[in-house]
């Protein structure tokens, strides 16, 4: 069996790997193929961000994985001292990531960047 995408291209199905879309999620995420799985890294305008891994060969219902990320620092990091997940959550459905993403992505601002904020308030130019 063969698929045709939009542009008229054939498309093997058994390399075709569906992705996991979060709507209602203003920021686009990063996108990253791991054996198995898809990453999505998503970095908020508030200093925050959240890494949702989805699982291919768990069930939909138990697929996915989520950790908010603190995006002050070059590289993101896990982030436990958040009210929306305090630790490491896994064994989640796509409407239970959904949800937790879009409390991560209306955090208020991160700290650093309240200070950063405030440093440049009081800069003069």
């Amino acid at each position: 069996m063969t698929l045709h995408d939009q542009t008229g291209f054939t498309v093997n199905p058994l390399l075709f790997v569906p992705v996991a879309n979060f709507p209602q999620v203003t920021a686009l995420p990063e996108r990253h193929t791991l054996p198995g799985a898809e990453l999505l890294v998503f970095r908020f305008a508030n200093g925050y961000g959240a890494a949702v891994t989805r699982q291919m060969s768990r069930p939909d219902d138990t697929a996915f994985e989520f950790c908010v990320l603190d995006c002050t620092l070059p590289e993101p990091q896990p982030c436990l001292t958040t009210p929306v997940a305090a630790a490491f959550r896994s064994g989640l459905s796509h409407t239970d990531a959904h949800a937790l993403l879009m409390l991560a992505e209306r955090l208020p601002l991160h700290e650093r960047c309240v200070e950063a904020n405030t440093a440049l308030i009081e800069e003069e130019f």
